[in-house]
């Protein structure tokens, strides 16, 4: 992994505005959000570990490029590729271990943000910056369990799909089975014809 810390210059202020986390924040809101001087530029390699499950931190990631593979359990929970998405931020906001791996799947670059910069601001800033980081939060965590309520209704109407295959295939076997039960009679019944 490159690392570099940045300022909030005018082009990382509109890089920052493009992600859909900021775009409703006005750029002196952003500017104090990231005034602690807990922004930085992280360059990995495909197949480098960003996050490691069950590892502690304070890092908040935003894709700027590139592609990352979330697992949990080493099984693949989601892929994000799309500019401006977060990832990294349950463990750290509920003070608890990752809950998943984080993976470059090929060049990717991403700013990070350490949250403990808002422990180190003075009183009344922390108190501002953590409320503007709670609403982005929430935008995001509002976001995410929309994606999962819609992925949840699509399942179960594959898993509806599946069933009633299934149900039309047990039937179609038991008529199938009835079917040879009846061609085995005949079967015996002829026999019994030619044979006398």
């Amino acid at each position: 992994m490159d690392e570099h810390e940045i300022a909030i210059s005018d082009r990382v202020l509109e890089l920052l505005q493009r992600m859909p986390a900021f775009s409703g924040l006005a750029p002196c809101d952003i500017q104090a959000l990231f005034a602690g001087k807990g922004l930085r530029y992280r360059e990995y390699r495909a197949g480098e570990t960003i996050i490691r499950e069950g590892d502690h931190d304070n890092w908040v990631y935003y894709l700027i490029s590139g592609q990352v593979r979330v697992l949990s359990q080493e099984a693949e929970v989601a892929v994000l590729s799309r500019y401006g998405e977060i990832f990294g931020e349950m463990g750290p906001l509920r003070g608890r271990a990752r809950n998943a791996t984080v993976v470059a799947q090929g060049s990717t670059i991403c700013f990070a943000m350490d949250l403990s910069l808002l422990d180190r601001l003075p009183v009344d800033d922390r108190k501002s910056a953590s409320r503007l980081f709670e609403a982005v939060l929430n935008d995001v965590v509002q976001e995410r369990l929309d994606r999962a309520n819609l992925d949840a209704v699509s399942l179960r109407r594959e898993l509806a799909v599946a069933d009633a295959a299934v149900v039309g295939l047990s039937d179609r076997v038991r008529e199938l089975e009835r079917r040879i039960c009846e061609l085995t009679k005949e079967n015996q019944e002829l026999r019994k014809l030619c044979g006398k």
